[in-house]
């Protein structure tokens, strides 16, 4: 019996932190596409704007919870799509008001995907409290990546 009713609180949690992630989702205009528009590294003075960026890049992103991002880098250009889900299990901590996690499921492995681990097909970004989209990638060392809605 005990085991039982710890089951059940246990899926009442992950199904409270779902519906959570997904209401505060609504608060957010997050369907369009959504540029990159600055790139950081871990050294001081290292931030690009524009075409200054390694490359160019873009998510669209759709109601029906299914994504295109598109990378432009020199001459070439890569597409890859997906599905998308909302999350309030943070792998970041913004200090400046609700972060609402968002994560993206590629159809297939590919270079355009931004993570910590080399052999996940899943990318984490968040919304912060300006509206803007940021990925997590730079927690590990990758690229600090902003984004700004392009309606």
């Amino acid at each position: 019996m005990k085991k039982t009713l710890l089951i059940l609180v246990i899926l009442a949690s992950f199904y409270s932190c779902t519906k959570d992630a997904d209401d505060a989702a609504k608060t957010i205009d997050y369907t369009g596409e959504w540029e990159l528009v600055k790139m950081t590294g871990s050294f001081a003075g290292s931030e690009t704007t524009g075409s200054d960026m390694d490359w160019q890049e873009t998510y669209l992103i759709k109601e029906d919870e299914t994504f295109t991002k598109t990378r432009v880098r020199g001459d070439s250009t890569s597409t890859v799509s997906g599905t998308y889900t909302f999350t309030n299990d943070g792998l970041l901590d913004e200090t400046a008001g609700v972060v609402i996690y968002i994560e993206f499921l590629h159809n297939s492995k590919n270079v355009l995907i931004g993570n910590c681990y080399s052999n996940r097909s899943t990318e984490y970004l968040y919304f912060n409290s300006k509206n803007e989209m940021k990925s997590t990638w730079e927690a590990c060392d990758g690229p600090g990546l902003k984004y700004l809605n392009r309606k």
